[in-house]
Formats: structure tokens, sequence, C-alpha cells
């Protein structure tokens, strides 16, 4: 069956400083929880395996596993800023393709802000079935857990650096 590409973006609010319930993240620390997350992405998701290489010129390789499905990943990192990851991968000997985008925003201080940007192969389903809807929820839902652990991660500070 053909791939169709899939192009989706959404927005997660990191802080709101009018908010004096919710603890406020420090762009630093947004960017440190964003990095683990690129280096480390089974510790936000208990379905992966995941090994990364070095970063050298703010790039590395990673490789993630899903189940039978193996990613080969290059990633690029423009620090404190945003997060750029390329996969590649085969269903069935068929090569498919993905990228995202992470990327802080900040329109005043301390309005912070995560920018999710995906473009992907995404297989025909079964009739009836809207994968790339399903895909949309699903990193709706996975980025946006992933900014709550970020958060608690940093409310029980140090964390980060484990």
């Amino acid at each position: 069956m053909k791939n169709s590409p899939l192009e989706f973006e959404h927005i997660v609010q990191v802080n709101d400083p009018l908010d004096r319930i919710g603890i406020s993240l420090r762009r630093s620390e947004l960017w440190e929880g964003l990095l683990l997350r690129a280096r480390q992405p089974d510790r936000f998701n208990d379905a992966l395996v995941c090994k990364s290489s070095e970063i050298v010129d703010n790039c590395f390789e990673r490789r993630t596993e899903a189940g039978d499905q193996v990613f080969e990943e290059t990633v690029t990192l423009k620090p404190e800023e945003s997060i750029i990851t390329k996969s590649s991968w085969k269903v069935n000997a068929d090569s498919n393709h993905a990228e995202s985008l992470t990327q802080i925003e900040e329109p005043e201080p301390n309005f912070l802000f995560v920018r999710f940007r995906y473009k992907r192969d995404i297989p025909a389903g079964p009739s009836g079935v809207d994968i790339a809807q399903y895909l949309k929820s699903a990193y709706v839902q996975l980025d946006s857990e992933a900014i709550s652990k970020i958060r608690m991660m940093v409310e029980q500070r140090g964390l980060l650096n484990n």
C-alpha cells in the first residue's frame, strides 16, 4: 500500500506567569528536560529501547526500537532553542522517513511554550481507520505528558541530572 504524508504541529504552554499556583520553569530547565527526552526517549516512554551516540558538533545518532520496528535517527541540537530529529525505517521493504522539530518559544519573558512539528510518511490503514488522526492524538498526548514529566523532574530538583 502507498504511503501518504502527514504534516502536523501543536503547541504546549509551559509557563503562565499569571498563574501563581504552578512552578514556572526557566528556559534552561526546559531545555535540559527536552534534551533528556531527545537523548533518552525511553525515560519518557517505557515501550522504547534507545541507544544514543555522543554529541559531536551539536548532533548525535540514535537508534530507537519500538517493538519489532527499528528507527535510525539523526538528532541536531540548537542549544536552548530547538531539536530536529530525522528518522528512517523500513516496513515490508519500503523505506519510510520522518522529521520532527521541538522548538522553545518565548513570546514574552517567562511565557514559555514548546512547538512540536511533525512530518512523516504514514502507510494506508485498513478501511475506516484514520491512521493520521490516531498519530496526531498520540503526538499531542505524548508531548503534553513529556512537558508534565519535565516539570515534575524540575520540581523534585536534580532528577534531570540522573
